[in-house]
């Protein structure tokens, strides 16, 4: 079946969506790379590509679901208390899971930095997620008065990024079911335009990357840099790979470096298999499930 990709601006008050009926996907490699794992079912579809960039070894994995809202899963570790492996965190799936990355970058000693307009000090916000507003399964764990939030939500028609909205007006106007952030300055692409910003000191280091993807018409993608061979690649680039090769409405880097993680189930009843990353404990995962 060929692929039909329609590139169309989906807004939904300030933010991009990312939402069911989907055109199915193609098992053939898009980046001239290796197909590593290829699933289909009724509920959920799933491509996972091996390639090269320079000497870097990445994927991009391509997934389409009927029920996003109901398909895509966020576990946690304990509010304020601790990380936990990815791996470890989706064992509380059973096996549920078919493809597991990890979520929100955090706050903790390893790293205390928080946003100047982040109202106390950062041990406030140890083992808590960066972003002014925390949901998960439903529940308000924070909102920040007068921060804008940055970042992603699960609702009820898919994964929508927002990039500087009031998160009081948010959860006002939206049943927000998860929520996943990082560093304000991690919208990297919005409305098909790039809008990573020119002067990051962090956007330059290379790095492993975990970056999620609008693709239209019901698909997400994402892309894993896993620095195998290098330290990886900077933002720039890897902004610059996406807006070339993939065109996405929106992108958005999730936490990376050590805390990147890649999982995938290689077959229905298995154990999930790391195929990369998932070598120190993180605040969260995004769960991708029949």
């Amino acid at each position: 079946m060929k692929r039909i990709w329609i590139w169309l601006t989906l807004l939904c008050c300030m933010g991009c969506v990312c939402s069911a009926g989907a055109e199915k996907l193609s098992a053939e490699p898009r980046f001239s790379g290796e197909m590593v794992r290829v699933y289909t079912s009724e509920n959920l579809e799933f491509t996972v590509e091996r390639f090269v960039i320079g000497k870097t070894r990445c994927y991009f994995t391509t997934l389409w679901m009927e029920e996003p809202a109901r398909q895509i899963r966020k576990v946690t570790s304990t509010w304020r208390k601790n990380l936990r492996r990815p791996s470890e965190l989706a064992k509380r799936l059973d096996t549920e899971a078919m493809v597991v990355i990890n979520g929100s970058g955090y706050v903790d000693k390893r790293f205390p930095a928080i946003p100047e307009n982040y109202p106390g000090k950062s041990p406030d916000y140890f083992y808590t997620p960066l972003g002014s507003l925390t949901v998960t399964d439903g529940e308000v764990f924070r909102v920040l008065e007068g921060v804008p939030y940055i970042g992603l939500t699960l609702e009820k028609d898919g994964v929508h990024m927002y990039h500087g909205v009031d998160p009081e007006e948010l959860l006002e106007k939206h049943e927000v079911i998860q929520t996943w952030s990082f560093f304000p300055q991690c919208c990297l692409i919005e409305d098909g335009m790039l809008v990573l910003e020119p002067d990051w000191k962090f956007a330059r280091e290379e790095n492993k990357r975990t970056i999620l993807c609008g693709l239209g018409e019901g698909k997400l993608g994402i892309f894993t840099v896993t620095g195998k061979t290098n330290a990886g690649m900077s933002l720039y680039a890897a902004a610059d790979f996406l807006m070339e090769q993939v065109r996405p409405e929106w992108a958005f880097n999730l936490d990376g470096g050590p805390s990147h993680a890649l999982l995938v189930r290689p077959e229905s009843g298995k154990p999930l298999k790391t195929v990369s990353g998932n070598v120190c404990d993180d605040l969260d995962i995004m769960a991708f499930t029949e």
